[in-house]
C-alpha cells in the first residue's frame, strides 16, 4: 500500500470512528486496527492523534473552499444558493465530530485553533462574496451596506457552525440526520433579502424540513 494511500485510509477511518464515538473515546490503536495497519505503521505517518485531527482539518478546509465556487458559465440563480447552502451542511455532517467538539479540540491544540480562526474568517469573506454575486445577479435585493452584509455573513456562519450540536441535543429521533433542517434555516435567514422573482422557489426549501417525533416540523 502506497504511503499516501495509507495516510488517506487512516484519516478516513479516524473520521468514521470519531463521528461514531467521539475523538476522546478513540485511540490511535483503534484507528490503526480499523485502517488494517499496525500501530507502528500508523506512528510512521502520524505521531499522535492531534496530527490525525489536523489532517482531517485539511479535508474540512478543502471542502469549505470548494463550497464557495459558483458556475462561471452563467449568471447565478436561486438554485445555486441552495447548492452552496447544502454543500456547507453536507460538509459539516461529514466531519460532524469536529463541530461537536470544536471548543475542546481548539483549546487542546493552538495550531488547530489558529487554522480554524483563519478558516472562519475566510468563510465569512467567502459568504460575503457570494452574497454580492447573488445581489449582482438579481437573486437577492440586499443588504447592500457593507456592514450589514458582513453581519449577515457572520450570522449565516454562526448558524452553520453551531447548528449541529443544537439539533442533536434537541432531537429525540435516533439516527436523525438534520441536513435538510439546516438548509431550510439558512434559506429562512435569506428569505427577507430574496428578490421577488426568486421568492417562488422558497417553497421547496421550507418543505424540505423532515418530520420529527410527533409529526412536528
Amino acid at each position: 500500500m502506497a504511503a499516501q494511500d495509507t495516510r488517506n485510509r487512516v484519516v478516513t477511518e479516524a473520521i468514521r470512528l470519531f463521528n461514531a464515538q467521539g475523538s476522546a473515546a478513540v485511540s490511535t490503536n483503534h484507528i490503526a486496527e480499523a485502517a488494517g495497519i499496525s500501530p507502528g505503521n500508523l506512528y510512521y505517518h502520524y505521531r499522535n492523534k492531534e496530527e490525525i485531527i489536523r489532517a482531517i482539518f485539511d479535508r474540512v478546509d478543502a471542502h469549505w473552499a470548494a463550497s464557495f465556487v459558483l458556475p462561471d458559465d452563467r449568471v447565478p440563480a436561486l438554485g445555486d444558493v441552495r447548492v452552496v447552502v447544502r454543500q456547507t451542511f453536507a460538509g459539516i455532517w461529514t466531519y460532524r465530530f469536529f463541530y461537536r467538539e470544536l471548543g475542546a479540540l481548539t483549546r487542546r491544540d493552538p495550531e488547530l485553533a489558529a487554522r480554524f480562526r483563519t478558516l472562519r474568517e475566510r468563510g465569512i469573506a467567502g459568504t460575503e462574496s457570494l452574497l454580492r454575486a447573488f445581489h449582482g445577479a438579481g437573486v437577492i435585493d440586499g443588504p447592500v451596506d457593507d456592514d450589514d452584509l458582513r453581519r449577515l455573513a457572520r450570522l449565516m456562519m454562526l448558524v452553520a457552525e453551531f447548528w449541529l450540536p443544537f439539533e442533536e441535543t434537541g432531537s429525540a429521533v435516533p439516527g436523525y440526520e438534520p441536513i435538510d433542517e439546516g438548509v431550510a434555516l439558512l434559506m429562512q435567514i435569506l428569505d427577507p433579502y430574496l428578490a421577488d422573482r426568486a421568492l417562488a422557489g422558497m417553497a421547496g426549501a421550507r418543505s424540505a424540513i423532515p418530520a420529527r417525533e410527533g409529526g412536528e416540523r
